[in-house]
């Protein structure tokens, strides 16, 4: 669990940062083929999401270096972790199965899933990082946790916007 719980969540965060990068660039290139646009675009989501997730553990390894009783805090901030997953886990994993199901069924079945599941998923995510954010650091006394929560639920909101700003602002 100690190492399982960041793996899976950094790994949650990063596969996000990607699809932020995408999302930021859709709708906002004429060309028929964007396959490499989509790829630069989902790249700089996944690079800025990289450099977010960089400073959340330098804050981390910061903390508990500082800490009098190392093991016990990052044991805390693993059983926060796990929390956060109670409620990412679901909602990842809908989403997930939503994509797959994008990119397996014919263009009918693939159009309905985006109209039913992404769209909805995209316009809840703000919420369901902050509720995740919320049950993380509910159970817990340690300012750490509290800190370490909310920094990644902001660095995960503002990949988008910090990618969209920079590479696919409109008029530039």
């Amino acid at each position: 669990m100690s190492v399982l719980v960041p793996l899976v969540l950094g790994t949650l965060a990063l596969l996000d940062a990607a699809l932020a990068g995408f999302r930021a660039a859709t709708g906002r290139n004429a060309l028929i083929r964007k396959r490499s646009y989509y790829l630069a675009a989902s790249r700089r989501g996944l690079a800025g999401g990289a450099a977010g997730l960089g400073l959340l553990a330098s804050l981390i390894g910061a903390a508990l270096a500082f800490s009098a009783d190392p093991g016990a805090r990052y044991a805390g901030l693993v059983a926060a972790g796990a929390r956060m997953l109670q409620v990412l886990g679901p909602f990842a994993a809908i989403a997930v199965l939503s994509l797959l199901a994008y990119w397996l069924l014919p263009l009918r079945g693939s159009t309905f899933v985006i109209l039913i599941g992404l769209g909805p998923f995209t316009l809840a995510r703000p919420v369901v990082v902050f509720a995740a954010a919320l049950w993380s650091a509910a159970a817990s006394s340690d300012w750490l946790a509290w800190t370490v929560a909310l920094a990644a639920a902001v660095v995960v909101l503002a990949v988008e916007p910090l990618v969209h700003r920079r590479w696919y602002r409109p008029g530039d």
